[in-house]
């Protein structure tokens, strides 16, 4: 079995556990490549969606993955940027999961995580240590909470799960503030 089918055969819930993890309880030592790898994805995301409305898939694809590598090292090259970006997109990820059970237009769905993206990425820029280690102790508690949710393990919804992302966002933020400087 070579490394692609080994990879291939991992869940995908697996693999958000993991990283969720991670982001949970190492946000923010791993801040250098959590800004280059959300820059990727911010610039993936956005260039890919834009260009498959006037190009075809493929094109689209390899504009998405341009602008996936530019993005990344701009918010490497430009540290501020790039936290702004980290620390934005992990409070955006936080709302997005707290939004899910709220019925909400789209469009103000949309609203209100661009206002959180903007207004923790500014917060990050002006505290940026607390503020990191908050926005991914949260965001990596609602990636684990989602990822055990999807592998099956039986949460009961509501107020019992909002109390097991705190519990484990509290968890992750103690751990993070006692190993990092």
């Amino acid at each position: 079995m070579d490394l692609t089918q080994l990879i291939g055969n991992i869940p995908s819930a697996v693999i958000a556990l993991a990283l969720g993890a991670v982001i949970c309880f190492a946000g923010y030592r791993v801040r250098k490549a959590g800004i280059m790898l959300t820059g990727a994805l911010l610039g993936f995301s956005l260039a890919s969606d834009i260009a498959v409305r006037f190009l075809d898939q493929s094109t689209a694809a390899i504009i998405g993955v341009a602008a996936a590598v530019l993005v990344a090292l701009f918010c490497s090259w430009l540290y501020d940027a790039g936290i702004f970006v980290f620390c934005g997109a992990c409070g955006a990820l936080f709302a997005s999961g707290l939004l899910e059970s709220a019925d909400l237009e789209s469009w103000l769905r949309i609203v209100i995580l661009l206002a959180v993206f903007v207004a923790v990425g500014f917060l990050a820029l002006k505290f940026v240590r607390p503020v990191m280690i908050l926005a991914t102790g949260f965001s990596g508690a609602s990636s684990i909470l989602s990822s055990l949710l999807l592998m099956g393990v039986a949460i009961p919804a509501g107020l019992v799960q909002l109390a097991v992302m705190l519990v484990l966002a509290a968890v992750g933020i103690g751990v993070q503030f006692a190993t990092t400087r």
